[in-house]
């Protein structure tokens, strides 16, 4: 678990958390914990391993690969992320730059990926201009890499 994942559950300022899981530098002394703090973070039940929902960070070489497949079939980044449930910014984020993302972002990229791969955006309401402009973009950045 994050540090972010735990504040979510306990309901814990991130700061706090932060220092609570901090390792002491040598030599310096331990920290004493408030008993509702560590009430609070010991209290949070741990996610079953294979779960899907668990939190967690992982790689985004599969997602962002995904994505751009979307985009080469003409799906803009705006009506992914309406139906991912994120910021238009998040999806070309993950598409391009970012390391790493959230579990359950991943698998609900995978189960979006398998819904509209084989569908025309035009045929869902996507204006042919749009969907024409994204496959160019798709393009182009795929000859840059």
């Amino acid at each position: 678990m994050s540090a972010q994942d735990i504040v979510d559950r306990a309901g814990l300022s991130v700061t706090l958390v932060r220092r609570v899981l901090r390792v002491p530098q040598q030599g310096e002394a331990t920290r004493d914990i408030a008993r509702m703090t560590a009430d609070a973070i010991l209290g949070i039940p741990l996610p079953a391993r294979r779960e899907p929902s668990t939190p967690g960070l992982t790689s985004t070489a599969e997602s962002s690969r995904l994505l751009a497949d979307l985009a080469r079939t003409g799906w803009p980044a705006t009506m992914l992320a309406q139906r991912l449930g994120v910021h238009a910014r998040t999806v070309a984020e993950v598409r391009e730059k970012r390391h790493r993302l959230h579990l359950d972002l991943a698998l609900r990229i995978r189960g979006l990926h398998r819904e509209l791969i084989d569908i025309d955006p035009v045929s869902q309401g996507i204006r042919p201009a749009d969907a024409a402009r994204v496959r160019t973009a798709a393009a182009r950045h795929t000859l840059r890499t």
